[in-house]
């Protein structure tokens, strides 16, 4: 029975502090029809029963703990929602278990809000009372009495696996975490856990004296490079190389995804079908595997981990295939690299000097960029911050005109240090010119321009706004193939692994999946819609695919200084 009393309250709870959440669960009945609605609803608010039932089971000391643990989720949760406008799913799990340690730091500090712990103190309340209820007597009754509650739990949400969606009937907040954890399991237990497709037999005659670096740069808004038309210089160098015909710029083009697990999925093996319900992105051969075959030296220089767990996977914790290097903040640590103080330029300088040793490199690259916080990507010195004033280095996201004004200026000083200055350093100190450079980003960035106080990682379309361009050395034996990009195409990510494997020389007959179009291979015919996803990668949990069509919509692909700073 008290079980049954603290789950209508919290129920209560939730309802007053998400009506939102629940008038739009009510709109959906006549979709879902009432038979499924009734019965999701049912199971849901029995989960809670359940839950609380398994918490009264236990002594009071351990009671207690579950208590504290209990608020820490609530805090959790509820700084999701009021960030994301949803409660974790079973892929933020994933991410939160996946990515680095510094992105992983700076995305909670980001995400938490002192409004939160307001909404926890209810549900301590009520949680309180579980505690002062007597405990069960012996350790064989507990254990008899809560195995069927457990097993409700685990079968219960295997169920909303299959039949619910995801994001559909959260009645609270530790249910709905417990259901985010169980997600996570079982579309882990769904995925492909075998071999990547192996190429035909192929040897290359030689070490090939070109090098081909592929930079995937992190948070980087396209329209906010002055080489897209961007009001502030914030990439002069980038504009001179273009001037200078080094630099073959392709606009603003088109993620694959919202974040970066997606992108960098779809950008490393060339799959371009949304969701990836088929697991090519664990299947096909990788960007390592052609460029091996062809006879390069292939490296991975991996500072954001942002494809680090997905490659691991597929390795099984051995060495990744085709693969000869793997750089991490630590192998760069061992060449007295301090990569803290450097940020991204001590990449470009070790990229210079790698290429000066010799020729013959694939080198895909995983950079710092402008991942939240950005006060934290470029320098504290007067020289570094060219637009004023600047948020401090833990500062939370604040929508409002004096807010944003601070938001977009650190964004901005960081795309001049993080991105024109890297390529500034890199160009200056690399002698050998025989070199090409494909450049993106994983995806871009809100800059609250609507309001949000996120971001990325939903599916607004200002999130896909990404920059791609060519920057190739003097004496780059293929200016060729780079003089052939027809003008006036439009790129999507899709387009660059295909693109890649031209660079290399790759032969039709070794290509062993259906690719889309290289850049070199588009018309302006092409890509008139532009896909991209957001959500569950392989399409078991929650997911979105949408489109930018041509022309886009008012604003996309554009973005402006804000507040004071607007003039510059």
């Amino acid at each position: 029975m008290t079980a049954l009393v603290a789950a209508t309250l919290a129920v209560l709870i939730d309802l007053i502090f998400r009506f939102r959440d629940y008038r739009a669960l009510l709109r959906s009945r006549p979709v879902v029809g009432t038979m499924k609605f009734s019965g999701a609803l049912t199971l849901v608010f029995l989960q809670m029963i359940a839950l609380f039932y398994l918490i009264i089971l236990l002594p009071r000391p351990l009671r207690a703990v579950a208590l504290l643990l209990s608020v820490f989720v609530v805090v959790l949760q509820f700084s999701y929602w009021h960030t994301l406008a949803h409660f974790m799913t079973g892929t933020d799990v994933f991410l939160a278990l996946t990515v680095g340690g510094d992105n992983r730091t700076e995305a909670v500090s980001s995400f938490l809000n002192p409004l939160v712990f307001l909404y926890a103190l209810p549900y301590v309340l009520v949680l309180s009372t579980l505690v002062l209820v007597p405990p069960v007597s012996t350790f064989p009754k507990t254990l008899v009495l809560g195995l069927l509650p457990a097993l409700y739990l685990l079968a219960s949400n295997y169920a909303l696996f299959l039949h619910v969606p995801e994001r559909g009937f959260h009645l609270n907040p530790l249910t709905s975490f417990l259901r985010a954890i169980l997600q996570y399991e079982f579309e882990t237990l769904h995925e492909y856990h075998g071999p990547r497709d192996e190429l035909p037999v192929f040897h290359a005659s030689r070490r090939p004296h070109d090098s081909i670096i592929y930079v995937i740069d992190e948070s980087v808004r396209g329209s906010n490079l002055s080489l897209n038309g961007y009001p502030r210089p914030t990439t002069p160098f980038l504009q001179s190389l273009e001037t200078e015909g080094r630099l073959r710029n392709l606009g603003i083009c088109v993620a694959a995804g919202s974040f970066s697990h997606i992108s960098n999925a779809y950008l490393v093996t060339g799959h371009h079908a949304f969701p990836d319900d088929a697991f090519r992105t664990d299947k096909n051969p990788t960007l390592f595997d052609y460029a091996k075959k062809m006879g390069y030296e292939t490296i991975y220089v991996d500072i954001d981990q942002g494809y680090l767990s997905p490659l691991m996977k597929a390795a099984r914790e051995g060495p990744v295939r085709s693969m000869d290097r793997w750089m991490t903040e630590q192998s760069f640590r061992e060449h007295h690299i301090d990569l803290e103080t450097t940020k991204d330029l001590g990449v470009a300088r070790f990229l210079a000097s790698l290429l000066n040793e010799r020729g013959g490199y694939f080198v895909l690259v995983n950079k710092k960029g402008l991942h939240f916080h950005y006060r934290n990507r470029y320098p504290d010195n007067p020289a570094s911050a060219i637009w004023k004033p600047v948020m401090e280095a833990s500062e939370p996201i604040d929508p409002k005109p004096t807010g944003r004004e601070k938001l977009v200026n650190s964004y901005d000083n960081g795309i001049r240090f993080q991105v024109d200055e890297f390529f500034r350093i890199f160009v200056s100190e690399t002698e050998n010119q025989n070199y090409v450079i494909l450049y993106t980003s994983d995806h871009g960035q809100t800059l609250a321009e609507h309001g949000q106080v996120y971001t990325h990682m939903k599916s607004d379309k200002v999130i896909v706004d990404v920059p791609g361009f060519l920057v190739s050395g003097d004496r780059y034996s293929k200016k060729g193939l780079l003089a052939g990009i027809p003008p006036g195409i439009r790129v999507s990510h899709l387009n660059n692994f295909a693109t890649l494997l031209d660079l290399m020389g790759v032969p039709m007959s070794l290509r062993v999946r259906p690719y889309d179009k290289s850049i070199f291979s588009l018309t302006a015919e092409d890509n008139r819609v532009r896909y991209y996803m957001s959500g569950s990668l392989h399409g078991l949990g929650d997911y979105v695919v949408k489109t930018i069509p041509t022309p886009p919509d008012a604003g996309w692909g554009v973005s402006r200084p804000a507040g004071n700073g607007a003039q510059v």
